[in-house]
């Protein structure tokens, strides 16, 4: 069976918010009457329940500026998982940062408190953690955590907009929390994402390192940090400003529909679904599961195949392989030459020597089930009975 079509996102609420900025003559984002954008940032703030939120042009935008407005020293170590887009780690390599990757879980394939507590270091100054398909990650944890050690918590939300953990929308629990409005995303801007802040001071601070360092709120720092040019432009506003009130219908769609594959999936001997928080809610970007290799008698590779025998034709794990082990850090290609970060610091890292058991088994074991509002719950049963059949034939 081929995964439902995504139902129609654009209408009249679109046209007509692209036509009023359009009307206004100007598509720079800082004009001198009402911003389309500055209006955008509120209202996404006080949904998401934040003091305030500055606009980007991507989501991997939104994480390179909390990043570089948390000013950790050059050189510094900064904790992640191998199992998220590239994005999240791009954004610490541009700071001249080190990336230190943590194991995970490899039912939920994100990292607990304790997978990022072992790799804490003397050198460590940030975590980066990722909110994977939807699901929130033990974030309040975490943030006790890094708040005892006294470094930064930075929230990749880029998958998780209108996830709740224990009464609060994902991002408010670290430092900054970064979201993505791209186009494959819950609700989009086209292009653009954003970045929630708990103080004036970081909003400030995030401000200028998505436009150049420019000071427009005069606080007479003109110029003062390297900053790259992540403007969202007024077209990009409006359609942030007009998906969002339709937010919380796609994800009580989606949740709906989630749940229910949670609930039932993890009744079958030898799947492992990813799960949800007792304490939280998904918004399901899309969902995850896993085969227990210890009960199922095939390669993941081989289920996937005889899936599709059946007419279901799903995907591997969400990246194909822990990123550790891409050539991107086998080779450290991402500086050629030298890693100013490795010379800054004084020290050599060599990603070569990582193995991290949970990470490895989450992507051998992984299985990607697109989810979207378009489904309808008999899709999801659909899903259900291929699952079933094919386990119970493995087993």
């Amino acid at each position: 069976m081929a995964a439902p079509r995504r139902p129609d996102r654009f209408g009249p609420e679109e046209l007509a918010a692209l036509s009023a900025a359009l009307d206004k003559n100007r598509l720079w984002y800082w004009p001198e009457d009402q911003s389309v954008v500055a209006s955008a940032m509120a209202s996404y703030a006080k949904k998401l329940g934040a003091h305030r939120a500055v606009a980007t042009s991507s989501g991997t935008a939104s994480l390179h500026v909390a990043v570089a407005a948390s000013q950790m020293p050059t050189g510094s170590e900064v904790i992640t998982t191998p199992i998220t887009d590239i994005g999240t780690i791009n954004a610490i390599l541009y700071q001249n940062l080190i990336p230190v990757f943590a194991d995970v879980d490899p039912d939920t394939a994100m990292p607990r408190p304790e997978h990022i507590e072992a790799v804490l270091t003397e050198r460590t100054k940030g975590v980066v953690a990722v909110h994977l398909a939807g699901r929130p990650t033990e974030i309040d944890a975490i943030a006790s955590l890094c708040a005892k050690k006294g470094i930064v918590l930075i929230e990749d939300c880029a998958q998780a907009l209108g996830a709740i953990y224990k009464g609060k929308s994902v991002g408010r629990f670290g430092r900054f929390g970064c979201f993505s409005l791209n186009d494959q995303k819950h609700i989009t801007s086209g292009e653009g994402g954003l970045v929630l802040t708990g103080s004036d001071d970081d909003f400030y601070l995030c401000h200028n390192y998505a436009d150049k360092y420019y000071d427009r709120h005069g606080r007479n720092v003109r110029l003062h940090a390297l900053a790259p040019n992540y403007r969202m432009s007024e077209l990009d506003g409006a359609m942030a400003a007009a998906q969002l009130p339709k937010l919380d219908g796609i994800v009580q769609k989606r949740r709906g529909l989630g749940d229910r594959l949670n609930e039932e999936l993890a009744k079958i001997a030898g799947i492992i679904p990813q799960g949800k928080p007792a304490e939280g809610e998904c918004s399901y970007f899309f969902f995850l599961l896993r085969i227990d290799p210890k009960i199922i008698k095939c390669t993941r590779d081989e289920f996937l195949g005889q899936l599709e025998d059946e007419g279901l034709t799903l995907s591997r794990a969400y990246v194909p392989r822990p990123i550790y082990r891409s050539p991107y850090f086998l080779n450290k290609s991402f500086f050629p030459g030298a890693w100013p970060a490795e010379v800054v610091s004084g020290r050599t890292y060599d990603y070569t020597k990582i193995s991290l058991p949970g990470a490895e088994e989450a992507v051998a074991t992984g299985i990607s089930i697109p989810l979207n509002e378009g489904f309808e719950h008999s899709d999801i049963e659909a899903y259900i009975a291929a699952i079933k059949l094919i386990a119970e034939r493995n087993r």
